[in-house]
């Protein structure tokens, strides 16, 4: 579990340099999936849990 927590969490925060990444270069909606973004949350939510 250990494993899956850390690769979630380096997963996560690629995904929050890029949308910064993309602020920083102008663009207005962020290019994330909002989806793929809550997916990730809440399986970091479940992995804490057990």
């Amino acid at each position: 579990m250990t494993i899956a927590l850390r690769k979630l969490a380096l997963l996560e925060k690629n995904l929050e340099e890029r949308e910064e990444q993309s602020r920083l270069e102008g663009y207005v909606s962020s290019p994330i999936d909002t989806d793929l973004k809550e997916k990730i949350s809440k399986l970091m939510e479940k992995v804490k849990m057990v």
